[in-house]
Formats: structure tokens, sequence, C-alpha cells
């Protein structure tokens, strides 16, 4: 604050004690009472009186600084010199005093509009869910609240490009971002501050302070505040810019927070559509036919899996089925899933009389390239029931467990004789004929039964389900599946299904 405008702010504050001060002097013989600036009266008593020699003056110092002086006329003497000294002491005292209560004032407004400000950030940032405009209103309030031409927030996430919003416009080429930057990084502490000399090679910047944001999970978090309006940055201005830092983050966080849950629940909206779709393309309710009792079951360990079965009516063709397990699960497995059924339609209704084996090879051949790009495979079995000799046609790509219990028999594995779809350029599975009488059961399950584990890291086994289809061959298809699936899942009771569960039954009958 200027001399003349701390002593017109003095006068206009303390008017009514000066004028005591003056009257008193008056009184005691003095003619004028003046106070001056740089040789021009600021306030004198009595008013507009002439300006003649002093008798006597004495200087206002503030801070060791000379402000102005008082001046007296028309009485003189070592008594009044004193006194006058007095007087002028007083006023410097109460020029001082007034000078920090304007600056306590100017604070206080400061203090006052930076709590506005925060406010309306905070208002403004309420309901903002885009990660860029929420950067763009930071760095509008940024700049506003620390007096300042510029403001930016750079964030650079893992696996993404960097984002950046400057206001009102980049006052920093990339170059300059960029040294900027690895400054900070280098630099001990949570911020940096450049001026002057530091700041020769960026044109235009004179000034420059950069503060970390506190982002979990980001590579990089700043905000910059350039050219600080009429002075350079104090502590103050630091404080206030890492408290704007520390709201940042905080934001950011949410709307980053926001967006990752939006999109996970757009992913579960989709898994739980492609549940649907997979659920209408595994059928739930198998065809009906003579000498012949069936029932199928599939529960994927998560929304969706790479298990699939599918009967394959044609006319006046024998009945076809299949079993099939894509390698791994979850929305990989499905997709492949969901080809490699089609493509096994496709090739069963495609050729006139196709056998097990053939579905197999065509199969194979059409899919291979497809499943070697992603590293992957696909068990299949492939059946043929045929109504009119009563026997069953089928090849095995890889397929395990599949079980044959005879009526009144022991219950068997039929071992694949072939590799997996995906795994060889061409198949090597045969056809195999199993003649049928009334009793006799098939099941054609999933790995996931099988390798089922309990608390004790043990797995359900291939002995158990021999065992247990073999004790419930005497029951109805739809028992079977019900009484293995149900023995497997109080097997692994407190245990978190690992993979996929299939299985398709076929019992037959007399008629």
């Amino acid at each position: 604050m200027s001399k003349v405008m701390m002593l017109a702010t003095l006068i206009e504050a303390q008017l009514p004690q000066l004028t005591a001060l003056a009257q008193t002097w008056l009184r005691l013989g003095a003619t004028s009472f003046s106070l001056w600036v740089d040789g021009t009266p600021l306030a004198s008593w009595p008013a507009n009186s002439r300006a003649v020699k002093p008798s006597a003056v004495a200087d206002v110092i503030v801070s060791l600084n000379t402000i102005g002086e008082l001046r007296l006329t028309g009485v003189n003497s070592s008594a009044v010199q004193q006194r006058l000294e007095a007087d002028a002491q007083l006023i410097s005292s109460m020029a001082l005093l007034q000078s920090d209560l304007d600056a306590v004032l100017s604070e206080a407004v400061d203090q006052q509009d930076q709590l506005l400000a925060f406010y309306n950030l905070t208002q403004a940032t309420h309901n903002c869910w885009e990660i860029n405009q929420i950067l763009k209103l930071l760095a509008h309030e940024t700049a506003w609240l620390a007096k300042s031409e510029g403001a930016f927030l750079f964030l650079q996430l893992p696996d993404q490009e960097p984002l950046m919003n400057h206001y009102p416009k980049p006052l920093l080429d990339q170059r300059a971002l960029q040294e900027s930057l690895k400054n900070l990084f280098t630099h001990d502490g949570d911020h940096l501050q450049m001026t002057g000399q530091e700041l020769h090679w960026i044109p235009g910047i004179r000034n420059l302070l950069l503060v970390e944001i506190p982002v979990r999970d980001a590579s990089i978090a700043v905000l910059g505040v350039l050219n600080k309006v009429a002075s350079e940055f104090m502590s103050p201005d630091v404080r206030l810019i890492r408290a704007i830092a520390e709201y940042a983050g905080t934001q950011i966080e949410k709307v980053l927070m926001y967006q990752k849950n939006l999109v996970q629940a757009k992913l579960q909206a989709e898994l739980e559509m492609a549940q649907r779709i997979q659920r209408r393309l595994t059928q739930e309710s198998p065809p009906h036919l003579p000498k012949l009792d069936i029932w199928a079951a599939s529960k994927p360990a998560s929304l969706v899996g790479g298990d699939f079965y599918d009967f394959i009516p044609r006319m006046n063709q024998p009945f076809t089925f299949v079993v099939g397990d894509i390698s791994g699960k979850g929305m990989p497995a499905a997709l492949l899933m969901a080809i490699t059924r089609t493509v096994i339609r496709t090739e069963t209704n495609l050729v006139p009389l196709p056998t097990p084996s053939t579905i197999v090879s065509r199969s194979n051949t059409e899919l291979f390239d497809d499943f070697t790009k992603v590293s992957m495979f696909a068990t299949v079995f492939v059946g043929q029931y045929d109504s009119v000799d009563h026997s069953l046609l089928f090849a095995n790509a890889g397929h395990s467990p599949v079980i044959f219990c005879p009526a009144g028999g022991n219950a068997d594995l039929l071992r694949a004789d072939g590799t997996a779809l995906g795994i060889l350029s061409s198949s090597m599975s045969q056809d195999h004929n199993l003649q049928l009488k009334s009793g006799d059961v098939l099941v054609v399950a999933t790995d996931g039964l099988n390798e089922a584990r309990n608390v004790q890291d043990k797995r359900f086994g291939y002995n158990r389900l021999l065992d247990l289809t073999q004790s419930l061959a005497h029951r109805p298809a739809r028992e079977i599946a019900d009484a293995l699936n149900d023995s497997v899942r109080d097997f692994s009771n407190g245990m978190s299904q690992e993979d996929d569960q299939t299985l398709v039954v076929l019992k037959f009958l007399d008629t």
C-alpha cells in the first residue's frame, strides 16, 4: 500500500481522533495543525489553512519508513517539539494498526472469496461423471482461485492415453510439459515451484507451480498453475493449490470409480444377455423318441460357459446328439462354444448321410485355424441312435467321461480314440457301434463333474461316477442325472464350482 493510501485510509478511519488532537493544539496557541505527504497536505486544521512555513515538524514513521509528517504553525519550543513527536508516534501506531486491520480484513475477504469459490467448485463438480469434463472444471476453478493466468491438469492412467485439460488455453508446449513433469518427479517433495531464470527456456512463463494430485492407480496426476498475476507464488498459494489438488484427487477417483462401475454394469448386462442366448441355444427339453429315455442338464461355473449339448433330429435319419467341452471357461469359452455348436450342426445337416466320425472330421477341418489362433480346443462326443436296429454309433474326439452301463452289468468308461478338435489338422476319431438292449444306460458328461473338489482338495473322480451310474441304472434318465448332480454338489459342499458341469443321460427301452 502506498504512503498516500495508508495515510488517507487512516484519516478516513480515525478522523474524530485526529480532529480532537488538532483542537488541543489550537487551544494551546497553534494557528494550524496538518498532516503532509511528500510536500502535499492531506488534512489540515483549521480547514483550508494557508500553507506557511511550519514552526515545528515531526515525522510519521511506520516500519522504519517515513510515510508523512505533522506540521505546526504559531508555536515553537522544545516542549512543543517533544509533544509533537509523541503525537507523530501515536499517529504512526494508529497507521500501523489500521494497516494490519486492513490486511486482516483483506485476507478475510480473500478467504471468503476462496470459500465461495470452493463451494462453487464442489457444486460444479457434484453431478459431473465424465473424466474430461471434471478436468476442465477443475482447471477453470483453479486458475480463478489461484489468481493466475492459466492452469492445467495432467492425468496418466495405466494402459491409457494421457488426459490433459488446460484453462483458458495451453501455455506449455509438449516439450515444456514433459520437462516440467520430469523436474517435478526428480524433485524432493510433492510440489515444484519455478520462477525467473529457472523458466528462461519456456517463453511467456514467469512462474510455475506443479503439485501432485493423489489419485490411486494413476501413473501420473499433476495440477499445474502458471503466471501468478502481479506476484510470485507464496506459501499461502502453495497451501491453497495443495488443497485444490486433494479435492481434485477425490473427484477424479469418484469419476473413475463411477466409470468402472458403469463398465462393470454394462459387462454384467452383456453377460446376462449372453447367458439367456446360451440357454436358448442349449435345449432344455430333449426330444421324445421311441425306445429312448433322454435327459440333459448343464451348469456353467460362471454366468456363461464352454460346455454344450445339442440334439439334431433329421427326418428319416438316425437321431444325432452332441456333447462338447471348450477349453477354459467364461466368455471366451462361451463364444467358441457357440461357434463350435453351429459348425457341428451345419456339418451334420450338409452331408446326406453323415456318420459321427464324418461330422467330427469335417468340423475339425472347419474350426482348426480358429482354435489354433487362440490356443484353445474342444473335446466332442457325437452319437447317433438308430431306432430301427436299436444301435448307437459314436465317435469320441478327446471327450471324457463317457460311461456305458449295460443292463445288469458293470459301468465302464468309453475312452476316446481321437484328439480334441483344434489339436491336429486331421481328426483320428473313428466310428464305434454299440448294439443296445433294454435297460442299457449311457452317460456323456464333462470333466467338471469328475474333477469337482471337496474341502480336502480331493476330486470326485471317475470311480465314484462309475459306481453311482451302476447303482442308479435302474432309474429313469432324469433321476439318474439329478442324482449324479446332487452327489457331485454334496461332495464339493463348501467349495466354489471351478468348471462347467454338463451331462446327457440316455436309457434304452423295449417300448
